[in-house]
């Protein structure tokens, strides 16, 4: 390697000419000075460089210019795509700037490309140069003295043109203008140099090709977490993780956003911590990733966003930090919504200073958000009061989205509305959450819409449990009509039958007047109906229907026939499936084609459980999925699916079946979810078949679903019996006992168990108490 401080000035400016294929004279007529002057520069360049020949004085320059490219000595992880874009578009192209946001590894991966490619590199580094000093710069470090000629960048270009050079400018930021005057320059006077640029913006020169440098993918094994790997064998040395430490690692670098400087930050803390407190450190913010050296703008995340935060113009700060204040995504009209109008503008200006990210996944609206550290960094530098304003406008821009969903999701089953329902369902949830605290009346007001939405769309998991939290709420329950409570109590059918009943109770205390009746006794039903109190459901359905056709109210009616259907399936399908088809009926009537189909799929469940019209059943169960795949409804098509796999007969294992688990799992329908395990269950092998019927006891639980509890753990008693996991069974059946009684669970046991019973009194004490702990 050639030690640059060696040479003088003036050597270096002639070892560079000679580089260029220059003769003594044409090196004097450039330089204003004398062939002897220059015959004694290269005297003693020969002399410093142990260099005999001519020749080897231009390897002695080019092996210089190699010498600019000082790459860190950690691996290179993730990038090869990039790599090849980047080299394949500077073959295109004379011109490629990296563009991507503060920490992404812009200067390394022009490192990279400059080390390995066939262009001899000249490497310029602009982070502490001013405008007016970068073409000097890029002077000195090719070889020419600042003051050698008035076209300077001309003289660069000539210097760089013996052998077609690879300019690298590092940092551009702070000197876009200055930059693009150069290369400009440079372009015109050279066809064979090629320019290279890493900046947080685009230069915006004519010309310039953009690589967009995205953050690390974090899958489990994915680029971000080998870096993390790497980095932690730096920290701490040998570490190969297990593949619980690997799923931890995954979670911190999604955390980090697979930003690679974060995600070295993270790693090196591990010569402190262990994996489980950073995780818990990274969840109350990024204060803690910082190292005492090098003390650079890579020092801290903070560090590294300062240097863009000061460049930024003041409407561009006011934009970006009520866009921090934001839960989520956003698009242009969100971000109008929350700054001002004229905001998007400013948006696209801060996407064009990698300071907001595009979405990756494609929708209607084409949506943007900031990474996770840079949020923090803004947030840290805005006044709380507009943090509130920007929640505050975000809630009533989201609760009128929603009211108007909720107005039109009955007689609007289009595949658009249900996926604007569902793109709208996380800022909905945040949107609740915020005002829960700040707003109960705006609370109760998205609930409600969220509850319709999850009855008549795909519901999801995080969507029930707001609703879920909200019909918890002392002040949501003070505030809510028995309209309300309807809503609430329908989407909890799926959730939670215990706040089912608690909101039919409550309702049933306020009703005063007809329609406050209509809708008490309406929910009353499905909470009794879905807890098997059939007597006490068709008394109040009774009522309810009479009143919903008094007050023409075809889809109350539509509604509360179902629930008489679904209180009868299990004693008496033939009146259940009537009860569905004039259930039909009346939704038809109300213009609820989602319902009919739902009342549809309800006929061929119940024919089905029954043994009964089965070939009438499977025609109703293939119009439920047809009509569901019309209309992108997977909740529905799972229930039809699930339906036509129990008509089958099949008693293999299915794998429609695991499709259908994970479709009920996405939705939170944990009802269907605990069928769907104890069908699995029923078609598995002997080994499989236990946790599966665990699960389905646990589901079950949770949604407070009694009926299915115990037959779960009734088959899991048989199961482990069976098994010759005696123990173990027996403590199922004293969870069994403690369901349904001591009698009816001896009555569900298999017969020689029955007859050893006596000596396993203390096990079945045990799972009697086990049963009676859990809440």
């Amino acid at each position: 390697m050639v030690h640059v401080e060696r040479l003088t000035p003036r050597e270096s400016a002639t070892l560079d000419a000679v580089a260029r294929r220059l003769t003594n004279g044409e090196i004097a007529a450039e330089f204003h000075v004398s062939v002897r002057t220059v015959e004694s520069h290269i005297a003693s360049l020969r002399r410093k460089l142990a260099a005999d020949s001519r020749a080897a004085l231009i390897d002695a320059a080019q092996a210089r210019r190699s010498a600019t490219v000082r790459i860190p000595s950690t691996s290179f992880v993730g990038r090869a795509d990039d790599l090849a874009a980047v080299g394949a578009s500077l073959e295109r192209n004379r011109w490629v700037t990296i563009v991507g946001p503060a920490g992404s590894g812009k200067t390394r991966l022009a490192l990279e490309i400059a080390a390995a490619g066939d262009r001899p590199p000249v490497v310029v580094e602009l982070e502490h140069i001013s405008a007016g000093r970068v073409v000097q710069n890029i002077a000195k470090v090719v070889g020419l003295s600042s003051d050698s000629s008035a076209d300077l960048m001309g003289q660069c270009a000539v210097a760089m043109n013996a052998r077609p050079h690879l300019l690298v400018l590092d940092n551009c930021d702070r000197v876009l203008d200055a930059v693009d005057a150069a290369v400009a320059d440079l372009l015109a006077a050279s066809r064979s140099v090629a320019v290279l640029a890493t900046s947080r913006s685009p230069v915006g020169g004519a010309g310039e090709s953009l690589h967009v440098l995205h953050p690390l993918p974090v899958d489990h094994d994915g680029a971000a977490v080998a870096m993390f790997v790497d980095r932690a064998r730096l920290a701490i040395g040998s570490f190969i993780p297990s593949k619980d430490e690997q799923r931890a690692m995954a979670r911190v670098c999604r955390r980090l956003d697979g930003l690679p400087l974060a995600i070295e930050l993270a790693a090196a803390r591990l010569r402190h911590l262990p994996l489980d407190e950073l995780e818990r450190l990274l969840d109350h913010g990024f204060g803690g990733l910082d190292r005492a050296r090098p003390a650079t703008r890579h020092r801290t995340l903070e560090t590294a966003f300062d240097w863009t935060w000061d460049l930024l113009e003041d409407a561009e700060r006011s934009v970006l930090s009520r866009l921090a204040a934001l839960p989520r995504t956003f698009d242009l009209e969100l971000a109008e919504v929350v700054a001002a109008p004229g905001a998007g503008r400013v948006v696209l200006r801060l996407l064009d200073r990698s300071l907001v990210a595009p979405l990756d996944e494609m929708t209607a609206t084409r949506r943007f958000r900031l990474l996770d550290a840079l949020r923090e960094f803004v947030l840290d530098r805005t006044d709380p009061e507009v943090i509130h304003a920007v929640r505050a406008a975000h809630t009533r821009h989201f609760e009128a989205l929603a009211r108007g969903l909720a107005a039109v999701a009955r007689t609007d089953d289009s595949s658009d509305t249900a996926a604007r329902a569902g793109q709208a369902c996380v800022d909905l949830n945040a949107a609740a959450h915020w005002a829960l605290v700040h707003d109960p009346a705006s609370a109760l007001s998205i609930a409600t819409s969220l509850s319709v939405g999850a009855e008549q769309f795909n519901p999801d998991v995080d969507s029930l449990s707001t609703i879920a939290l909200m019909a918890r709420d002392p002040e949501v329950r003070r505030l809510a009509t028995n309209r309300d409570l309807l809503a609430l109590g329908m989407a909890m059918s799926y959730w939670d039958l215990d706040i089912v009943d608690d909101l039919a109770q409550l309702a049933m205390t306020r009703a005063t007047d007809p329609p406050s009746v209509l809708t008490a006794r309406h929910l009353a039903g499905y909470a009794d109906a879905y807890q098997h109190r059939t007597q006490a459901a068709l008394a109040h359905l009774r009522i309810a229907e009479q009143l919903a056709i008094e007050l023409d109210d075809q889809w109350a009616l539509g509604s509360v026939r179902q629930a008489r259907g679904i209180a009868l399936r299990d004693k008496d399908a033939s009146a259940a499936i009537a009860a569905f088809r004039a259930a039909m009926d009346a939704y038809a009537c109300a213009g609820d084609a989602m319902h009919v189909n739902n009342a549809r799929y309800m006929m061929a469940a119940t024919a089905a459980g029954a043994g009964t019209r089965t070939s009438e059943a499977r025609r109703w169960a293939e119009q439920c999925a047809t009509y569901a795949r019309g209309c992108g409804n997977h909740h529905e098509l799972a229930h039809a699916l699930l339906t036509r796999t129990i008509l089958s007969g099949d008693r293999r294992p299915d794998p429609v079946v695991d499709e259908v688990i994970d479709e009920f799992r996405t939705v939170g329908d944990l009802r269907c979810l605990t069928r769907a395990l104890l069908l699995k269950a029923r078609r598995a092998s002997a080994a499989d078949r236990v946790p599966l019927l665990r699960e389905a006891y646990e589901v079950s639980a949770r949604a407070r679903d009694a009926d299915h509890q115990s037959v779960a753990v009734e088959r899991l008693v048989h199961a482990l019996w069976e098994s010759g996991a005696r123990r173990l069974a027996v403590v199922e059946l004293g969870i069994l006992c403690h369901l349904l009684g001591e009698a009816q669970a001896r009555e569900r046991c298999p017969a020689p168990m029955l007859l050893e019973l006596d000596a396993w009194e203390t096990t079945l004490a045990e799972g009697r108490a086990r049963a009676a702990a859990t809440p």
